[in-house]
């Protein structure tokens, strides 16, 4: 196998499965991590922004003693904050002059393109540097009542970032650390698991792979197979048994064929063998040859049924669209066997209606004659064969019926196999090699009908159905005996 085409072959069930799956979890596992993530900065956000907020009301409240106290704000601004690390805040009046600012951190670097809010909510956090440190902050405008009116006040209240950036930032290493870990042993899991529940597909191909043409009687258990391959099973065992069948049948073809074949090649050689033993006249040696000669015309007539067979079950006779009459063609049938039928001193009756069907007219009379000839060689002497041809609503019959011996029930089904007679003592009377019901049946299917045999104490009955859309013309004159 070349290398391009092992990159043209398919990947592995196993292979899909696990790709499938490894992209899935490292999704959905991703997705939460991002989730957790997110979560966790809003935490933060939250957090801060409450911190902020009590900073804020602090800083509002020292503003208002210093209104009260009549002193200057920025002599207890710096009592605002107690208990609150990194936190910062920068005090403005209406006039835009810095009043207090805390150490540590420089806000005046707040971005002047976020205006001022009115409170300290999550939603009015932001991230802005001052040059040495990561802050988190929001700008406030507030009115002061006092004394003298209302004062305006802007505070820029903020937070250091940089412990939370550093807790997050090995906290999100940890947890995509995790989430990959997790994944590749979910993977390997995943793959050991498809591998185990592909263990009943391996079982089985060994037991299939063990099933060689000597053994096709062996059946695969479905009640040891997962449910999901029962019906594979049942495929494989039906497949099985349609095999043992042809199998069957060709044992029986091949041997059936040397038998039939061994009879006239006998004959031949015995009877050239006695011919040449000593010398004879020119009348013994025409005779001889005359014998040989039926012979011959007897393997020639086996030979073209058994061709005949093989195009008709290989599709490879394409039937004549003819409008064939067929009480027309089962009359000229009557005439034709009429010197047989009276050695036995038998009837050919037909019964019925008068139809036409579309159909080849040659491949019908071939199938209609090897009926009736079979029917005239088993029926007994000084008895009728009655041929019936009858309508309904959408199927023609044509039948066949005679009175001979009743065929057991076991050979119905076989009487259309090749060289196959239900009597087994007529096997070699020299009335023709077992291929007549066979080609019949062949026939009738290959143009679009169907035919079966049944058999009762009161008479064997062979009949020849066709769809009503292969009927060309009805005629519903019908005579008596068919109302009966």
């Amino acid at each position: 196998m070349s290398v391009s085409d092992v990159l043209k072959k398919p990947n592995s069930l196993a292979f899909r499965v696990t790709v499938l799956v490894g992209v899935t979890i490292f999704i959905c596992l991703s997705i939460m991590n991002l989730i957790v993530i997110e979560s966790i900065n809003q935490h933060f956000i939250e957090q801060d922004a409450d911190e902020l907020n009590e900073v804020f009301e602090a800083v509002q409240t020292k503003l208002g003693e210093a209104h009260e106290q009549n002193v200057l704000p920025s002599s207890i601004l710096f009592q605002a904050v107690s208990g609150h690390h990194g936190v910062y805040y920068h005090v403005k009046d209406k006039n835009d002059n810095t009043i207090f600012t805390s150490q540590g951190a420089d806000l005046s670097t707040f971005p002047t393109k976020y205006k001022a809010h009115k409170q300290v909510i999550p939603s009015t956090l932001i991230l802005f540097n001052d040059g040495k440190h990561m802050l988190r902050g929001t700008k406030i405008t507030f009115e002061l009542p006092t004394k003298l009116g209302l004062e305006r006040y802007t505070v820029t209240v903020a937070s250091n970032m940089e412990f939370h950036m550093n807790y997050m930032q090995n906290f999100k290493s940890t947890l995509w650390g995790i989430v990959f870990l997790a994944g590749v042993i979910t993977v390997f899991a995943a793959r050991f698991a498809v591998y185990k529940g592909h263990s009943p597909l391996r079982q089985l191909s060994r037991k299939i792979e063990s099933i060689t043409a000597d053994k096709l009687d062996i059946r695969l258990d479905p009640l040891n197979v997962p449910i999901e391959l029962t019906t594979l099973v049942d495929s494989f065992n039906t497949m099985l048994k349609h095999l043992e069948d042809g199998f069957e049948r060709l044992s029986h073809f091949s041997a059936d064929i040397a038998h039939e074949l061994r009879t006239p090649i006998t004959n031949l050689t015995t009877q050239t063998q006695v011919m040449l033993s000593k010398p004879r006249d020119s009348e013994a040696y025409i005779e001889i040859l005359y014998s040989n000669l039926e012979e011959y015309e007897r393997m020639t007539k086996m030979v073209s049924d058994m061709l005949l067979l093989a195009q008709a079950e290989h599709g490879l006779i394409k039937p004549n669209q003819d409008t064939v009459v067929v009480n027309k063609e089962i009359k000229g049938l009557f005439e034709y066997f009429e010197l047989l039928a009276d050695e036995k001193n038998i009837q050919l009756i037909l019964d019925g209606s008068n139809v036409e069907l579309v159909c080849d007219k040659t491949l019908l009379r071939q199938a209609l004659s090897n009926l009736i000839s079979n029917a005239i060689r088993y029926s007994p002497k000084n008895d009728k064969i009655i041929i019936k041809t009858k309508t309904s609503s959408d199927l023609i019959s044509i039948a066949i019926i005679n009175h001979g011996d009743v065929i057991p029930k076991e050979h119905l089904g076989r009487l259309f196999d090749r060289f196959y007679r239900a009597d087994v003592s007529r096997n070699r009377d020299g009335h023709g090699a077992g291929l007549g019901l066979t080609i019949a049946k062949s026939i009738v299917n290959i143009n679009g009908g169907d035919i079966f045999a049944e058999s009762s104490e009161k008479n064997t009955c062979f009949t020849i159905i066709f769809k009503k859309d292969k009927v060309a013309k009805f005629d519903d004159s019908t005579n008596e005996a068919m109302k009966t």
